[in-house]
């Protein structure tokens, strides 16, 4: 039976510290009567972008034993838990489903001391990396902004995480399954779905009636 690692005060004290940051974040995207909208946070770039961006620099922190892996951890757990509660809200099915695993992924992985070893969970957050692409070409709309994000995208969810799982339960644990490889299984198959979705999009690309409508008028 897998040893677990507990959870310690400075873990507590992080958590609640990186959740106000996103609870702010809530209240300014959703609940505020200046800019506040139902989908404001599911739909905000900046709020993205301020989970992905410094996740991947926590997760590069981490690798290299500068700090200890509970950081990205628990600015990742934060993010998804108001992340729900806003899929809840909205009643949005497949970010539900989304935010569900990426809590799970993070809370058992990373109480696992076998996975802590081997900072799995911070391999795990490079995903993110695709996620400020998304985002600039949800701004833009552009197609050379969607063919980054489409090869980004590539690298880092099709690639790179079946890789590093592979790599994972074969080579560092010897071939030994654990309980943790059907979340991360079903995080893959989430990810191939969207990725059906983006190849379909990439050959048959339409520019939103929207923006052709403003090229129009600057013509």
């Amino acid at each position: 039976m897998d040893d677990y690692v507990p959870i310690t005060p400075l873990d507590v004290k992080l958590f609640f510290i990186f959740l106000v940051v996103f609870l702010g974040g809530y209240y300014r995207t959703v609940l505020s009567p200046v800019a506040g909208r139902p989908d404001g946070f599911g739909n905000s770039s900046g709020i993205s972008n301020l989970h992905s961006v410094p996740l991947c620099a926590l997760a590069c922190l981490s690798l290299n034993q500068i700090i200890p892996e509970s950081v990205p951890i628990c600015w990742s757990v934060s993010f998804f838990v108001v992340d729900l509660l806003d899929c809840v809200v909205r009643r949005e099915a497949m970010w539900f489903v989304h935010a569900v695993i990426s809590l799970t992924l993070n809370l058992l992985t990373g109480r696992s001391a076998r996975h802590r070893a081997l900072r799995s969970v911070s391999k795990g957050f490079f995903a993110e990396a695709s996620t400020p692409f998304l985002n600039h070409w949800k701004n833009s709309k552009s197609y050379p902004s969607y063919v980054v994000f489409f090869v980004v995208f590539t690298l880092c969810r099709v690639i790179w995480v079946p890789y590093f799982i592979y790599m994972t339960y074969a080579v560092h644990m010897n071939g030994e399954i654990d309980m943790l490889i059907w979340p991360s299984l079903a995080f893959c198959v989430l990810q191939f779905v969207w990725y059906a979705k983006m190849c379909r999009i990439v050959v048959n690309y339409k520019l939103p009636k929207e923006v052709m409508e403003q090229s129009s008028k600057e013509q």
